[in-house]
């Protein structure tokens, strides 16, 4: 049995057998509509649930972290069973949740390890994933941080949106410029930095375009994919990502492709035909 629990956010995307399967623990965010109700990401609310609302709304809903105390809670269960624990959190630049972590880990001296992934997504689920399966090698959370690192500095997250409809709601880009975009059908590439800002590269004309030009991203970005897990999350496109996890298979032949519904975090802003590609 390993000495070092690995814990996540909702943000991660990681389906509920990958959990089990690499004993996971997942902390939710939440999730607030315009009417009022308010949900814990993947626990009152399944992605699907959350596709149907979103879409069904006028207004964007609003997304939170936990506070502290749900972070100091489920960090004191796990220390009752293990020496460590590494939580592995969705980017700070985009989320406050890693900082509700650091507030909570401090009344644990050193036995919590806060490590902000700097990804979103299936980018932190793989990352939470290959903790796992270190520290299930008996390595110690220092050793499990210091790979985990490495691995991270080889790893690429590109996305493109369907719509620029919810960045315009979210007061992401103002309406004129997003109104162009959509009557020209243009659909945004972006990708997450190294230190995990979200950073626009490339604006194409054509959903057809855009998904093969993620496809090209993988293969000019790639390291080491044949040894690598790709992961694949998407809002309402499951047949495109499915399409696109064969072509991903057939040419690069990665150790493993997962697709996976995207949560309320980066589903609330990507909107309908979101497709997230980490690698």
């Amino acid at each position: 049995m390993s000495n070092v629990k690995i814990i996540t956010d909702s943000a991660a995307d990681l389906p509920p057998e990958l959990q089990q399967q690499y004993d996971v623990e997942v902390v939710p965010l939440y999730v607030t509509f315009e009417d009022g109700q308010t949900y814990l990401d993947g626990v009152d609310i399944t992605p699907q649930q959350f596709s149907q609302k979103l879409l069904a709304s006028r207004e964007l809903p609003k997304t939170s972290r936990p506070n502290p105390e749900t972070f100091a809670r489920c960090f004191q269960r796990a220390l009752n069973h293990y020496r460590d624990i590494i939580y592995v959190g969705i980017s700070s630049k985009i989320s406050g949740t890693v900082e509700s972590a650091q507030l909570a880990a401090r009344q644990f001296t050193e036995r919590v390890h806060v490590w902000d992934s700097r990804m979103g997504s299936l980018g932190i689920g793989i990352l939470a994933m290959k903790a796992a399966e270190l520290a299930r090698q008996g390595l110690s959370a220092a050793s499990v941080l210091e790979k985990l690192q490495q691995y991270r500095q080889e790893m690429n997250l590109i996305f493109t949106m369907d719509s620029l409809e919810n960045l315009i709601k979210g007061g992401r880009v103002n309406k004129l410029p997003g109104f162009i975009g959509n009557l020209l059908d243009i659909k945004p590439i972006g990708m997450a930095t190294l230190e995990g800002q979200i950073k626009v590269l490339e604006k194409i004309r054509g959903r057809k375009k855009s998904l093969l030009r993620l496809l090209q991203l993988v293969e000019e970005l790639g390291k080491n994919l044949p040894e690598k897990i790709v992961g694949i999350t998407h809002l309402d496109c499951l047949e495109e990502a499915m399409q696109l996890k064969e072509s991903i298979q057939n040419k690069f032949a990665p150790r493993e492709v997962l697709v996976a519904p995207v949560g309320t975090t980066i589903g609330t802003y990507g909107g309908k035909g979101c497709i997230v590609i980490s690698f």
